[in-house]
């Protein structure tokens, strides 16, 4: 029987040891290939086999899996980590099981491509302009003027993501992104730069699951976002709020972008704005939404979203009837000004408010700290489960006041 399940790095947000632990708790046995184990936090209780190899290069991964496991005795391959989706889906096409396509994980891990492929499907999305070089900039700006979003096509958590509205920012933002070369996992940056049209409107994520080219829509998240020029997300509610008509557009707007791509297999997370026009997309990630939205899910439909993307690469999605029983949402826990951090004050309070399910604390004494330019600069979260929309954006903001930052030599409430 086939029961090694391998998961080439996954995330460090926990979420991957956890997805290892789950796949033990089914009677599997989880392969954990990564280059740096120290990287992962509680990697040795999760019962998985440690392989240490070079992940980033696929003949290496082939090479070590040949040297190492029965193939016959392979179940599927699995990541939790954006960086290695690509290389996930070429290991399960190469040994002929369950995943993506390779070229649709290299579509929509790389913004640029997603973005031509839209334009091709004619899919709602803002106006564009890819830059490789500083010579592409000038023609880039005539396509989208200033003020614009200012991206790389490949990286993650909204890292480097920036609005800029001079042309003096659009060029030492771009070039600064240049500059990098290699992602925090060491591969190759895809030395691109996406400029687009900044689209001022309501933004929201669509969680869904494909499997063997049949989508389902789990639900529709409200995300609230920090202040410019920075899009670092500061609020998830979850379902969100929404008739039934705008709704339907944007479950259509998204299945017809993921056709797009060639996503067949597994969950993704896509994010839109929602303007008079219709739904834009504004990018199509492959993978479980991050800011803990599987645990919102989790706790207003009951649906497990790691369990059934662990599912995806085995046999499928077992189960996926959607049924809500109120409202989720997390808000997170930022330092609104540069400093040191002494102390988070005020988890036990926000604890004891009634519906809230969870306060996480991340930031350590002593850390440098700073308003949030990416999903890393975040301190915590605050998770609250409620009957209705209007109660859970209440109850997020009665447990978020009693949390306070404290500086080396300030105290700030959030």
């Amino acid at each position: 029987m086939k029961k090694k399940l391998l998961f080439v790095e996954s995330n460090t947000t926990g979420t991957g040891m956890l997805a290892l632990k789950k796949a033990v708790s089914w009677g599997l046995t989880p392969i954990f290939l990564c280059n740096k184990p120290e990287r992962y936090l509680g990697l040795e209780e999760t019962g998985s086999e440690v392989i240490v190899c070079d992940t980033n290069s696929i003949d290496e991964l082939k090479k070590t899996i040949e040297a190492n496991v029965r193939v016959d005795e392979i179940c599927g391959f699995a990541t939790t980590s954006e960086f290695y989706l690509e290389a996930v889906a070429t290991l399960a096409t190469h040994y002929g099981l369950p995943g993506n396509p390779p070229e649709a994980m290299r579509t929509a891990r790389n913004k640029s491509l997603t973005r031509q492929a839209l334009a091709a499907a004619g899919v709602g999305q803002p106006r564009f302009a890819i830059v490789r070089g500083q010579a592409d900039l000038e023609q880039a700006l005539a396509t989208v003027p200033v003020p614009c979003v200012v991206k790389p096509a490949d990286d993650s958590g909204s890292n480097d993501v920036m609005l800029c509205n001079t042309l003096a920012e659009v060029e030492a933002h771009t070039l600064k992104i240049l500059s990098v070369t290699t992602n925090m996992r060491g591969q190759a940056t895809a030395g691109t730069v996406l400029i687009e049209e900044y689209v001022d409107a309501p933004e929201f994520s669509v969680e869904m699951f494909t499997w063997e080219g049949k989508t389902t829509c789990i639900g529709i998240t409200e995300k609230s976002l920090t202040g410019f020029p920075y899009f670092v997300e500061s609020r998830h509610i979850f379902p969100a709020k929404l008739a039934s008509d705008v709704e339907e557009e944007i479950r259509s707007t998204v299945i017809k972008a993921l056709a797009a791509v060639g996503v067949k297999n597994g969950a993704t997370h896509t994010e839109l704005k929602l303007t008079p026009e219709g739904a834009k997309i504004i990018e199509i990630n492959a993978r479980l939404a991050g800011g803990m939205i599987p645990e919102l899910i989790r706790l207003a439909t009951g649906v497990d979203m790691l369990e059934q993307q662990i599912r995806c690469s085995v046999d499928g999605p077992k189960d996926l009837v959607v049924e809500y029983s109120g409202h989720a949402g997390i808000k997170f826990i930022m330092a609104p000004e540069v400093g040191v951090l002494s102390e988070i004050r005020g988890a036990e309070a926000a604890q004891n408010v009634a519906g809230v399910q969870q306060v996480i604390v991340t930031g350590k004494p002593g850390a440098a700290v700073q308003p949030p330019q990416n999903a890393y600069h975040r301190l915590g979260s605050v998770i609250v489960k409620e009957g209705t929309y209007e109660e859970t954006v209440t109850t997020l903001e009665t447990a978020i006041e009693k949390i306070e930052v404290v500086l080396e030599e300030s105290v700030i409430k959030n």
